[in-house]
């Protein structure tokens, strides 16, 4: 049988009526899934946060934690008291907004992906688990007067 028919049996199996809860469990189980393996999840344990994020924060910033990325999907601000990391509204199920203190950012280094011709990201090593969040590093040299320069 094509795939095509495949998909096309597929979809006409389905009733419509069951098929949009199905496509929001399926997103929000992505959502978990993300926020578990690349370590938002964890981080959010205790570095969680309602205060409103500080002025002059930067949407639309490309970032990775741990084997996640996230394009264009996060907004990044800092303080003197430490760095505010939140999600787009779309995708903050299981993504609560981050501040992470300046003192448990234990390293920060200057790294350029293989595939990247232009992007350079800072990495930096939160907690005591050492989670690593890469943050575009243009965002950071505006942000990061607080941290120690990148190595």
């Amino acid at each position: 049988m094509e795939a095509q028919s495949l998909f096309l049996l597929a979809a006409t199996s389905i009733p419509f009526w069951l098929a949009i809860p199905l496509i929001a469990v399926g997103l929000l189980a992505t959502a978990l899934n993300a926020s578990m393996t690349g370590g938002w999840f964890w981080l959010a344990r205790r570095f969680r946060t309602d205060e409103p994020m500080p002025r002059g924060a930067i949407g639309g910033v490309t970032g990775k934690m741990g084997w996640v990325y996230y394009k264009n999907s996060l907004t990044v601000g800092a303080d003197e008291d430490g760095l505010y990391v939140s999600m787009i509204p779309v995708r903050t199920p299981f993504h609560p907004p981050l501040f992470i203190p300046w003192s448990e950012i234990r390293e920060r280094r200057r790294e350029k992906p293989l595939l990247s011709i232009l992007t350079k990201f800072d990495r930096l090593e939160v907690g005591p688990k050492r989670t690593v969040l890469r943050i575009e590093s243009l965002v950071m040299d505006g942000l990061g007067r607080y941290l120690p320069l990148p190595r």
